[in-house]
Parts: structure tokens; C-alpha cells; sequence
């Protein structure tokens, strides 16, 4: 199951790039005297979670769509993330792309909160793990 605070959504969402991210931050220069200059560290924050839903199998409801616009209408919002045995303190990414992306599989008018969306990909930024499956 997957949580988004008190949103269930969809179990066929995966985490696109779970495996992308880095813990250690690494950057290189050179002295005037041409010597090696590394700065290396642990980033603290800031791993990107992206749900994506292909293929068309996730499937929710415009309730469900209408609840995440609504959390992510508020900047800055901290919410809890539960994916599959581990949790993480998350907020929406608004710097590249929308942060949720869902198309309407019904078409009907006048909308109904039951009608049926697919739930293509929803952005996220985490803050920190809490806990770890």
C-alpha cells in the first residue's frame, strides 16, 4: 500500500528513479599551484521521489486527484510518504514539471469525485527517511 498522509493511492505507481539518487556529493577544482581540491559530503536532504504510474495501470479516482492538487496547492507543505515498508517526510517538487500529472479516463460533464483517472506520475522531494523497510 501506498500513503501519501491520509491518501491511499494507487499500489502500480514504482519509483521511477529510486535508483538514480546519491547520498555523497563530490565536487573537484584545482589549486593555483595545481594540486587536487575535493570537497566530498553527505547530502542531508533533498532525494527526489518520482510515482509514476505506465502503461496505464494506475488507476484512482478524481476524489483522489482532486485531494493532491489540493496538498499541492499549499508551498512547502511536509507530508508523510509510506512506499512499500519505508517512510519518508516528502513535500511536491514544483521546479521541474508539474507535480502531478493525471488524465481523466471518463470524460464526463459534469465530473463526478467517482469518475476514473490515471494517475501518470506524481513529483516529490524527501526531506528525510524515517523509516527504512
Amino acid at each position: 500500500m501506498i500513503m501519501l498522509d491520509d491518501i491511499t493511492l494507487p499500489d502500480d505507481l514504482w519509483w521511477q528513479d529510486e535508483t538514480d539518487w546519491t547520498p555523497v556529493q563530490q565536487e573537484e577544482g584545482f589549486s593555483i599551484a595545481g594540486a587536487l581540491l575535493l570537497d566530498i559530503s553527505t547530502k542531508l536532504a533533498g532525494r527526489p521521489i518520482t510515482l509514476v504510474g505506465d502503461e496505464g495501470w494506475a488507476w484512482t479516482t478524481r476524489a483522489t486527484v482532486l485531494a493532491l492538487q489540493a496538498k499541492a496547492a499549499h508551498p512547502g507543505l511536509e507530508m508523510s510518504l509510506s512506499l512499500r515498508g519505508r517512510t519518508f517526510t516528502v513535500l511536491f517538487r514544483h521546479g521541474d514539471g508539474k507535480p502531478i500529472e493525471a488524465e481523466s479516463l471518463t470524460k464526463m460533464t459534469p465530473p463526478a469525485d467517482t469518475d476514473i483517472y490515471l494517475l501518470h506520475a506524481l513529483r516529490l522531494l524527501a526531506k528525510e527517511e524515517t523509516t527504512q523497510g
